[in-house]
């Protein structure tokens, strides 16, 4: 395991990211639209499941969007959970969002994968779903470095999926973002999700999907942010259909990270829409499941990440998204709130 203070040092570079004008970019033109179409259907109403660190820019942004439900009156965010596992963070966003469907301090990995360890946490959290958006930013890899490749990570967000299709949620989006980093990769759990990636290959349709990109062994080591991308993107969907729901991926989003000092590294973000295939007491129906993975795969296959850094080197993109941050860093700033 990396030292501690190695860890703290990514956790804090990691919160000022936040008001990064690439995340920001994510935030307007992947996650808003997400955002609005829920908004319409629930006349704003829309119940959100978010770590959104100490500034809580996501929920700030949404709300002066007119998209997140607010009672300004009684400085409430009816419908938003959060989730933070720093004492002095979680102090500083529960005051700051005053009353919230429910603020819980604590590791949310740890709540989910060891509920014995934490009952009353796990007891809470779960009373609060269904979500119609859950938005999953561990601020780290998916699989981390010397841990195996069946990952706390991975099976917090089974969990989630789980809860959700217990809790009879029918249609509904995830975000979730993970940071890809060769030297920081798990091998192990590249191999395995090389190996699926390549039976997949064995299947007409997704072959064709797939294209020119570079066989799978030969991605890790020349664009391994789209192996896992394309990978953690096809994993999930196997995992969905296991638990009841197709998975489709709406968008992704890639972008670089040169932190002074440290290894340079990339963030993905994906938006995944989950559709239920049957309902929580119905008995799992292989063939319907294996349907909805043999249709997600090429689909994923087929789609491509934006390139985020890219599309801000246009002088007029980078300029509206400032413009679009500009009200929350001045609310945080009225507030005396910093990352």
């Amino acid at each position: 395991m990396p030292p501690f203070p190695d860890i703290e040092q990514r956790r804090r570079r990691a919160r000022s990211s936040y008001k990064d004008l690439k995340k920001h970019y994510v935030r307007v033109h992947g996650w808003l639209p997400v955002f609005r179409r829920y908004a319409r259907e629930r006349n704003r109403e829309v119940r959100y499941l978010t770590l959104c660190a100490k500034g809580a820019i996501d929920v700030r942004y949404f709300r002066l969007k007119g998209v997140l439900a607010h009672d300004p009156e009684q400085n409430a965010y009816p419908t938003v959970t959060f989730v933070e596992r720093d004492s002095q963070d979680f102090a500083a966003i529960a005051e700051s969002l005053g009353t919230t469907r429910l603020g819980l301090r604590g590791d949310l990995e740890q709540v989910l994968v060891c509920p014995e360890t934490c009952p009353d946490q796990f007891r809470v959290l779960r009373e609060t779903f269904p979500y119609d958006i859950i938005n999953l930013d561990f601020m780290g890899e998916v699989v981390r470095e010397h841990d195996p490749p069946y990952s706390s990570t991975i099976r917090a967000i089974e969990r989630i999926i789980d809860l959700q299709h217990r809790a009879g949620a029918k249609s509904w989006h995830m975000f979730l973002t993970f940071r890809v980093c060769p030297q920081t990769s798990n091998d192990e759990a590249n191999d395995e999700l090389r190996g699926m990636m390549e039976r997949n290959l064995e299947e007409p349709a997704a072959r064709t999907a797939y294209g020119s990109r570079p066989e799978p062994g030969r991605m890790i080591e020349v664009q391994f942010y789209e192996f896992l991308r394309v990978g953690v993107a096809k994993f999930l969907a196997s995992r969905a259909a296991d638990l009841g729901y197709q998975m489709d991926l709406e968008h992704s989003y890639f972008y670089d990270r040169r932190p002074r000092g440290g290894l340079h590294y990339r963030i993905v973000k994906l938006i995944a829409r989950f559709n239920t295939l049957r309902r929580a007491r119905s008995l799992p129906n292989p063939h319907a499941m294996m349907a909805a993975y043999q249709a997600s795969v090429p689909a994923i296959f087929r789609s491509e990440g934006i390139d985020v850094g890219a599309r801000l080197q246009n002088p007029a993109e980078e300029e509206r998204i400032r413009n679009e941050l500009r009200p929350v860093l001045e609310e945080l700033e009225r507030e005396g709130i910093q990352e």
